[in-house]
């Protein structure tokens, strides 16, 4: 299992202390049985879980950080042809193409530092706007009343109002061409002949506006982390909210290009998601081994049902990437019944962790 920790000797001195009861020089302490001793906020050295979820952080802003500066390229070369696609293309062709390929490898490197955080960032109650801001939250289109609200601003002018996660709802069709009104031209990048999903000139405005409104809340997000002081409610919500996500996970898989012979999804065509439910899995599952001793202190057999559960989960879906990444192409019914199955694992180890919470005294937040 990938990274997992153990509790550090503070941790051990902080258990020995509460078992002990009561401070130094106190007249009578009451000496409380081992096992009945609650954790508390300070019980377990969570500076490792935040410490995981800074550095990730930190290299998705690099990703979106470059990202912004290729939209800005791209957006002044077209804009040096009037905004004339065709004519840019014609005169600039080569330069265009690499932008794009480069926008396309800066957003999958932003991304994929973002899935690796997702099961925290989506999972913890002070962190979970962002998941909404910037890779969940539906549009007002798709959703009129659960819509976050907040507008999207182009260079030249117009305004998007509530236009739904910047990741999903605005940057990957934008790059990849998946909604027509964010396509400037579609174009042969690859010269091969044929223009095939993803090779398309993106709309300069859009997405200069997107990409910089992502690095500002990629930025945001990066400040609070790193003024987060994460708790065990904390860590043992996010594993018991994230963990049972997977059918959520699977349906869209499912309506994406990766299955579905005419995908009307516009969405998960830059990486399987596939790939990004194991981003999500290592997170949760870097965060359970680092409350591991914890757990295994008072009830070494729900440990071990938790970690087995993790392996479990992590690699039925890793075997299903494997497969994929070696050409399998899966039909709608077998993604119904992986999910499902997938599902049936998730349910069993979230409600393994909230029974491991209730042990400890960690309240799980609604």
């Amino acid at each position: 299992m990938l990274k997992w920790m153990t509790c550090s000797l503070s941790l051990v001195a902080a258990l020995l202390l509460v078992a002990c009861g009561g401070a130094a020089g106190s007249a009578a302490p009451t000496v409380a049985p081992a096992a009945e001793a609650a954790p508390t906020e300070t019980a377990a050295d969570l500076s490792a879980v935040k410490d995981y979820a800074r550095d990730n952080s930190r290299q998705m802003k690099a990703g979106t950080a470059a990202l912004a500066e290729t939209a800005a390229a791209y957006y002044e070369l077209v804009a040096a042809h009037n905004f004339d696609y065709a004519a840019a293309w014609a005169a600039d062709g080569p330069a265009l193409a690499q932008l794009v390929a480069d926008a396309k490898t800066q957003w999958t490197t932003a991304h994929t530092s973002y899935e690796l955080d997702e099961g925290i960032i989506a999972g913890v109650p002070s962190l979970t706007f962002y998941d909404v801001w910037i890779d969940a939250g539906p549009s007002a289109e798709d959703d009129p009343t659960g819509a976050y609200e907040w507008t999207l601003e182009l260079p030249d002018g117009r305004r998007l109002p509530s236009p739904g996660n910047i990741f999903h709802s605005l940057l990957e069709p934008i790059i990849w061409g998946t909604r027509t009104e964010f396509v400037g031209l579609p174009v042969d990048l690859d010269g091969d002949g044929t223009i095939a999903l993803g090779e398309v000139l993106p709309e300069a405005n859009v997405l200069l506006a997107a990409a910089q409104s992502m690095d500002g809340a990629t930025g945001e997000m990066l400040a609070t982390v790193e003024n987060w002081q994460p708790t065990l409610s904390d860590a043992f919500t996010a594993l018991a909210v994230m963990i049972p996500t997977m059918n959520e996970y699977f349906e869209q898989w499912k309506l994406s290009t990766y299955v579905a012979e005419d995908a009307q999804e516009t969405a998960f065509v830059g990486v399987s998601r596939l790939f990004d439910i194991n981003g999500i899995l290592t997170g949760l599952d870097f965060t359970y081994g680092n409350l591991a001793t914890l757990v295994q202190t008072t009830d070494p057999a729900l440990h071990a049902q938790i970690a087995d559960g993790f392996t479990d989960l992590r690699s039925y879906v890793g075997d299903l990437y494997q497969q994929e990444q070696n050409g399998v192409r899966f039909t709608a019914a077998q993604a119904d019944l992986f999910g499902g199955e997938a599902q049936a694992k998730a349910t069993a180890l979230a409600g393994q962790v909230s029974q491991a919470a209730a042990l400890l005294n960690v309240t799980i937040a609604e």
